[in-house]
Parts: C-alpha cells; sequence; structure tokens
C-alpha cells in the first residue's frame, strides 16, 4: 500500500553504514514480509559486528526515525486501480503490522472502508511464511482459500499464500526486487499490471 519497507530498509543501511558496514538491498530483502526472522537479523548483526552490535540496538535507533518517515508515505501508485479493479470482490489485508497503525495509515490515505477483513500477525499463532494469517482472511472473509487471489510482494508472503492453497500474484518491492519467488507465483512487474489481472480473473 505503501512503500514503508523501503523508507526502514533505507535507514538500516544508513545506519549500519554509519557504523562502517556497508550493505545494500540485495544483501537485506529476504528479511522483510515475516513478523518471525529476527533470527536472520540478528544472525546478520553478528556477522557484521561480532556482537558489539545488537537488533536491540538497532530497532531503538530506527525507531526515532523510521515512524515520522512512514507516517509521511502517500499510496504506491496504482493502489487505487488496484482497489477500483477488485469492486465487488471481498477485500481483505494480511499484515505483520500492529493493528493501529494499519487502521491509522489506511484512514489517513482514506482507504480504510474497502478492506472487508484486516487480520494482524498478532490475531494468528504464526507468521508468514506460515498459511495462518491467510487463512484466518480468508475465513474473515467467507471465501474458501482456493478462491483468494492473494497480492503479495515479499518471499515469506508468497510462500505463505501459496501455503494457504491460494493463488498468488508478487509485485515486488524496490526491497525485495532482486528476491527469488516461489515459481508457482504468477509475477508482474508493477501494480497496473496487477489491476490489469483483476479485471481478467
Amino acid at each position: 500500500m505503501i512503500d514503508s519497507e523501503y523508507a526502514l530498509a533505507s535507514e538500516v543501511i544508513r545506519v549500519l553504514a554509519g557504523r562502517g558496514v556497508t550493505i545494500g538491498l540485495d544483501d537485506i530483502g529476504h528479511l522483510f514480509g515475516s513478523t518471525d526472522v529476527d533470527h536472520l537479523w540478528e544472525a546478520m548483526l553478528i556477522e557484521h559486528f561480532d556482537g558489539a552490535y545488537t537488533l536491540t540496538e538497532l530497532e531503538a535507533e530506527l525507531d526515532e526515525v523510521v515512524p515520522a518517515l512512514v507516517d509521511a508515505l502517500p499510496l504506491l501508485p496504482g493502489v487505487m486501480e488496484v482497489l477500483d479493479a477488485a469492486a465487488g470482490w471481498r477485500i481483505g489485508l494480511a499484515t505483520g503490522q500492529r493493528r493501529a497503525r494499519v487502521e491509522y495509515h489506511l484512514d489517513r490515505l482514506g482507504v480504510l472502508t474497502r478492506f472487508d477483513a484486516i487480520v494482524t500477525a498478532a490475531d494468528v499463532a504464526l507468521g508468514k511464511p506460515a498459511p495462518d494469517i491467510f487463512l484466518a482472511v480468508a475465513d474473515a472473509l467467507g471465501v474458501p482459500p482456493a478462491d483468494c487471489l492473494v497480492l503479495e510482494d515479499s518471499v515469506p508472503g508468497a510462500q505463505g499464500a501459496l501455503a494457504a492453497g491460494m493463488r498468488v500474484v508478487v509485485c515486488p518491492s524496490r526491497v525485495t526486487a532482486a528476491c527469488v519467488f516461489p515459481p508457482e507465483a504468477e509475477r508482474v512487474e508493477n501494480l497496473n499490471q496487477v489491476a490489469e489481472t483483476l479485471r481478467r480473473a
């Protein structure tokens, strides 16, 4: 919906550069899209800092800057076209973000009422790439998983939706563009292509 991952990733790169470590989006793209990857972030920091700089410290630095950056982000190009193309469908959102933050952003951007169900990682036992959150959205919408079309921009999300037995369309973000997605997912390069896919579905 908004390019929050790029805002976060850019700050991670900036903070680590300030500590003498140079990384790029290709190095961390696979770490986005799941709430269950703290161990991978920790392993990356141990590799570079050998315990001298922790995930807790990184998160504290990011929390000083990232929320304000995210609060200023507009809708990504093509989002409204996708929502309009899905008019008449039941629309759900499966997100790792906290509900209050998600609803705040959807409301400020004028699209909160476009969603019939919102399920967060806090509502399920396991986050992406487990299928739990996608199955919970399907249940909330009253739609069989096999009849669901999922739009994802992360590898864990695509894996989770496929595990739930759903059709998956992947539209990589700037952060995940270099990631290797499951071959079962249909890949498009922009949200306008997604809108066209929805019109044909």
